[in-house]
């Protein structure tokens, strides 16, 4: 890892973030010509939650206090080391999952899900940061599921997610049943995967089954 990389990976630490990928874009990505590597940034878990719950933003209870604090966290960090910084919630929308494809710890799942070679299907991005220096990408790998018996396939109780997609109308609907509580603590199909299966918390993922719910 190149020495920028390390000294954005310490800023990152003390928040309990992660570069968990990275590439050097071109033309179709439509970013500024002077950014030469896009780092993705995500949650360092399991000890992202009790950072982020000890914030200000988590306890003042206003909207999306989570995308508050990204912001915040993340745009600091870009001003230490003259990048640009981006975000999946915030307009104009860049092509996370595109971007993600284009780093060599990513990849698809038999779910068709976004699947990470250490975070399994619990990888989410927080933001990203565009630098101006040239920091040459990893070859891309795409075999991550390769030696997986891929337990996602059947997991999902109600088969809202497999190999045929994401039904997000049956999903939510077995949510609100009695029997869709456990999945409230984390989507059972993500669960399953066997990398990152233990990283996130319980009451992390009900977090954001409450706010999936809620849309």
């Amino acid at each position: 890892m190149s020495d920028t990389l390390l000294s954005i990976q310490r800023m990152l630490d003390k928040k309990s973030l992660d570069i968990v990928g990275y590439f050097n874009p071109d033309g179709s990505d439509n970013v500024c010509s002077k950014v030469r590597t896009i780092l993705l940034v995500g949650p360092k878990e399991p000890l992202f939650w009790d950072v982020f719950r000890k914030s200000r933003e988590y306890k003042n209870k206003k909207e999306n206090p989570l995308d508050r604090w990204s912001k915040k966290t993340i745009k600091e960090i870009a001003i230490k080391f003259d990048a640009r910084s981006f975000f999946p919630f915030e307009e104009p929308f860049q092509p996370f999952i595109t971007w993600a494809q284009k780093c060599s710890t990513m990849g698809s799942s038999p779910v068709r899900l976004l699947v990470h070679k250490e975070k399994g299907l619990f990888i989410s991005f927080r933001g990203a940061l565009g630098i101006n220096e040239y920091i040459e990408s990893p070859n891309n790998s795409k075999d991550i599921c390769t030696p997986c018996e891929k337990p996602c396939l059947t997991a999902c109780p109600v088969s809202a997610l497999n190999q045929d997609g994401y039904d997000v109308i049956r999903c939510k609907e077995y949510l609100n049943t009695p029997s869709g509580q456990e999945c409230r603590n984390g989507c059972l199909v993500r669960r399953s995967c066997p990398s990152g299966q233990n990283l996130r918390l319980k009451e992390q993922s009900n977090f954001h089954m409450r706010a999936f719910l809620s849309d």
